[in-house]
C-alpha cells in the first residue's frame, strides 16, 4: 500500500501547476471565449478541463508503459521534453502568451488542452513523479493543479476584464521564468541519467 506523502503532495502539486501555467494560455483562450456568449464559453471551458482531466490521469497511470511500447528511456524523454519546455518559456517570456493560433472548433482539446496546458513538460513530469513518489501521490497532485487551473479558467475572463490583458501577461512572462528553470533541470537530469547509463 503506498504511503501519502503530504511535502511530496505539495511540493508536485506547485510544479504541475507552473508548467501547466494557465495564466500564459489564457491570452489564447479568452480570444476565442470572448466572441462567444458566457453559456457557450462556459460549456467550452468545461469541455477542455475535462480533457485536460483525462490527460492527467492518462500521462500519471500509463505514461510509463507508453515510454516501454515505444522503447523510450526517461532520460530521452526528460531532454526532450526540457528543450521543447524551454523554447515555450522563452516564446511565453517575449510575447506574455503561450505560442498558438487556434481555429474555432478546434481548440478544446488541440491546443487549449493539449499542448498548452498539458504539454510535454506536463506529460514528463507526471510520468517520471509516478515512479518516483508512486501513482497514488501524483494522482493527488494533479488533481489538485488541476482544480487550480480549472479555477484560472473560469475566473478567465472576469481577470481580464479586470486587470487586463497586460496583467495577464505579465504574470505570463514571470511564469515563463519558472518554467525556464523547470525546463533546466529536466535538460540537465536527463543528460547526468544518460551519462550515467553508459558507466
Amino acid at each position: 500500500m503506498e504511503i501519502i506523502e503530504p511535502y511530496a503532495i505539495a511540493m508536485l502539486s506547485i510544479q504541475l501547476f507552473a508548467i501547466m501555467d494557465p495564466l500564459a494560455a489564457l491570452p489564447t483562450l479568452l480570444d476565442i471565449t470572448s466572441l462567444l456568449p458566457p453559456d457557450e464559453s462556459k460549456k467550452l471551458v468545461n469541455k477542455a478541463a475535462l480533457a485536460i482531466f483525462i490527460l492527467l490521469n492518462i500521462f500519471s497511470v500509463v505514461g510509463g508503459y507508453i515510454l516501454l511500447f515505444f522503447g523510450i528511456s526517461l532520460s530521452a524523454l526528460k531532454t526532450a521534453a526540457g528543450a521543447i519546455l524551454m523554447a515555450t518559456a522563452i516564446d511565453t517570456l517575449i510575447t506574455g502568451h503561450k505560442p498558438e493560433k487556434i481555429d474555432v472548433g478546434t481548440y478544446v482539446i488541440v491546443p487549449i488542452a493539449t499542448p498548452l496546458i498539458v504539454g510535454p513538460g506536463t506529460m514528463t513530469l507526471l510520468i517520471t513523479s509516478a515512479r518516483l513518489y508512486g501513482l497514488l501521490n501524483t494522482l493527488i497532485a494533479s488533481y489538485i493543479a488541476f482544480i487550480l487551473t480549472y479555477f484560472v479558467m473560469i475566473v478567465g475572463r472576469e481577470v481580464a476584464r479586470l486587470a487586463g490583458t497586460t496583467f495577464l501577461q505579465g504574470l505570463g512572462r514571470f511564469m515563463s521564468i519558472i518554467i525556464a528553470s523547470f525546463a533546466v533541470e529536466m535538460i540537465a537530469s536527463g543528460i547526468r541519467e544518460y551519462v550515467k547509463s553508459f558507466g
